[in-house]
């Protein structure tokens, strides 16, 4: 019996001898790992196994995983991907670093297969005794000749035993394949540029003495058209710190052009194909060899893939008799002129709806975007990620709606959950598309949150920032949809700017109330300033009451150096009273009318100066008393006068005209009524009620975790 243990996993090495060698002097050897072996049929001299014999690389078809890598061109991800793995680079091209590549929920070997198939890379093995090499290449010159087989020879077997190492069937196909090829992209960061990129087939390939024409094989030309392209994602304009690499996004119009070609020339390669027969035991794909004595195929040719035949035949089986090894192998090949492209068979991962992940930045930071708004998570798939501003590429952020320098912008916070979706499915192309709560960060107005007044409120809805750095104030614009409570609340934590270019209408059917500045510490803080271009009309349909704590100054006129009217009607009772001094100071003149009585009562002196003329008409009676002295001075004429008599007094003399005039004849003075006058009543005083108070609310906490 064979032990499957010592098998199954271990390293194998077949062995066959090329004719013509004796001793075996040279062999060929095909290396690898017995990835299964199996226990079949036996008779009493012999027990037939099989085993299954692969190169070390299938171990990657057993290891699946989801990783990200970033800033890696192809072949270093390749490398990473093969490590531990006796791998040859042999490559020529041009490969750019990716941004961003996604390898999820594959297998390391689709992983690798995809990328390469993309970039036009294939791989070929070298076996020895001891182990076999992998040969990952990407043009013809990777292709040595077929090891101890520069030339096989072409002769056609119609029967008997096949000797030696020859080529005896060659079928040659030629098929009708697109002649072009155009791939088209997009990328955001240059929206208006053509991105199209376009590839023709080869013209003709030379096969021996035969030219095969492969453009416009149908009478229309056929075209492949593919969008997207998949080569504007590996371009990033801004770096992964933020700052600008505007050179990066320019290769994208030579990344197009290469990778259209590559498309092309995959496209092109089943064009022409040869399927072949043969003895030669040292064919192996990945190396060349030279045809001859063909009738008109003598030329040179790449080993696409090689299936090898070998049996000792029934007598081996059976015991009975001598064994004999018969050999044969059927192959695919391609003219060396025709380049070799791996077709884009592994599927590319397809992730479905949308992701969750964590937001996250550079330590001590609350938010962390680009100049586009583009933000970096960490998804709860990746084990890799260190939850920093490394853990995945810029991701774009929707909007409600984005225009020019206009539209929403909200940008998800380190520590928040958000919801990602891909272009496309494409793992290399997320786009956050919201954000959700989840038990830290839980929704303002619902749950055991800080602020007792708005607990588990469904009713409520809004919007409520939190201020950064730090998270100990907010902004806030809330709706409370609670019947006969409806409340729309606006909060800022500073300042609360508004600019009306036209019309501001407003209109409140119950009462306004409104508090401006505090009191802290004993002092009092808070100025209103308010300007008016033109006029301003205020209608108090009832009463109007203020309090000026201090002084109150009020200018009509002067502004602009214009002058300005003051009307005031009033049309019931007008009571002022003034603390101290009244002061008024009328620059023209000044016309009083009281169809009323007036009172006027002096506490002290009263003083009247009057530049020019004082007259003063009573219908009746005109009473002018002083307690201790009157005295009346004119300096050029004094006249007393009743009806046609007078007393006339002038520097010259004094003129006494009367009907009668009498001195010391008796008789008594005239009297007056006297001065009466009725004190003012006191105005009531200003005591406005005191406004509420707004509502208010408290700060949520900062996201990003210390």
């Amino acid at each position: 019996t064979v032990d499957f243990n010592q098998l199954v996993g271990k390293e194998m090495t077949l062995a066959v001898a090329t004719p013509g060698q004796e001793g075996g002097a040279d062999w060929r050897y095909v290396n690898g790992i017995c990835a299964s072996f199996s226990e079949g049929d036996s008779n009493r001299q012999f027990t037939s196994y099989s085993a299954e014999v692969v190169p070390k690389i299938w171990l990657l078809t057993r290891l699946a995983r989801s990783r990200i890598f970033q800033q890696k061109s192809v072949p270093d991800i390749l490398k990473e991907v093969f490590q531990g793995f006796d791998c040859d680079f042999q490559l020529l091209g041009k490969y750019e670093p990716r941004e961003y590549c996604v390898q999820y929920r594959e297998t390391d070997f689709n992983f690798a297969s995809r990328l390469m198939e993309d970039e036009g890379i294939y791989y070929f093995f070298e076996h020895s005794k001891s182990g076999h090499k992998m040969i990952i290449a990407d043009t013809p010159q990777s292709h040595t000749d077929v090891p101890g087989l520069t030339t096989a020879r072409y002769e056609m077997i119609e029967g008997g035993a096949r000797k030696g190492d020859h080529v005896f069937q060659w079928r040659k196909t030629q098929a009708v394949r697109a002649s072009k090829y155009t791939l088209r992209d997009h990328s955001f960061q240059q929206p208006t540029q053509n991105l199209e990129a376009k590839e023709n087939i080869l013209d003709s390939v030379q096969v021996g003495t035969v030219t095969h024409k492969l453009q416009d094989q149908a009478n229309d030309p056929l075209e492949i058209y593919d969008f997207p392209g998949g080569y504007a994602e590996r371009f990033d304009g801004i770096s992964p710190s933020g700052g600008e690499q505007s050179g990066r996004l320019q290769k994208l119009f030579e990344d197009n052009k290469r990778t259209v070609k590559l498309r092309m020339e995959a496209e092109a390669l089943p064009a022409l194909s040869v399927h072949g027969t043969s003895s030669c035991t040292n064919f192996v794909s990945g190396h060349k060899f030279m045809l001859d004595r063909h009738f008109d195929a003598q030329g040179d040719y790449v080993l696409v893939s090689v299936t090898h035949d070998a049996s000792l035949g029934e007598p081996f089986r059976s015991g009975r008799g001598d064994a004999s090894l018969t050999y044969s192998n059927s192959f695919t090949c391609i003219p060396i002129k025709l380049p070799y492209r791996p077709t884009r068979e592994t599927p590319v991962p397809f992730i479905a709806g949308v992701q969750n992940a964590l937001v996250t930045g550079p330590a001590g930071k609350e938010i962390f975007t680009d100049k586009y708004g583009r933000v970096k998570v960490q998804f709860y798939w990746d084990r890799e990620g260190k939850n920093d501003e490394n853990s995945s590429c810029w991701i774009r952020v929707a909007q409600s709606f984005a225009g020019k320098r206009w539209g929403a912008s909200f940008w998800p916070r380190l520590g928040q959950e958000v919801l990602v979706a891909f272009v496309e499915g494409d793992p290399d192309q997320p786009v956050i598309v919201g954000s959700v709560y989840n038990a830290e960060q839980t929704p303002p107005y619902l749950g055991d949150g800080l602020d007792s007044k708005h607990k588990n409120d469904s009713n409520l809805s809004g919007i409520k920032s939190n201020s950064t750095l730090g998270g100990s104030g907010f902004n806030e614009f809330r709706f409370d949809d609670t019947k006969d409570k409806e409340q729309l609340f606006l909060h800022a934590e500073r300042n609360l700017e508004f600019t009306t270019k036209n019309d501001s209408l407003a209109r409140t059917y119950n009462n306004r109330h409104q508090i401006i500045g505090q009191e802290k510490e004993g002092s009092k803080t808070g100025d209103q300033l308010e300007m008016v271009y033109h006029d301003k009309q205020i209608k108090v349909c009832h009463d109007q009451i203020e309090q000026v704590g201090n002084s109150m100054q009020l200018l009509v006129g002067g502004i602009d150096s214009g002058e300005g009217n003051q009307d005031v009607v009033i049309n019931g009772t007008r009571k002022e009273s003034v603390g101290k001094d009244d002061h008024l100071h009328v620059t023209g003149n000044r016309n009083e009318k009281v169809d009323g009585g007036q009172s006027l009562t002096v506490g002290g002196s009263q003083q009247e100066k009057i530049g020019m003329k004082h007259a003063v008409d009573a219908g009746q009676e005109i009473h002018l008393k002083a307690g201790m002295t009157a005295v009346v001075e004119a300096g050029v004429q004094l006249t007393l006068k009743v009806g046609g008599n007078f007393i006339d007094i002038s520097p010259m003399g004094i003129s006494i005209q009367g009907t009668m005039v009498m001195i010391n004849s008796g008789g008594a003075a005239g009297s007056g009524s006297g001065s009466s006058p009725q004190s003012p009543q006191d105005p009531s005083q200003a005591n406005p009620n005191k406004p509420d108070e707004a509502d208010d609310s408290k700060s949520g906490q900062k996201s990003a975790r210390s």
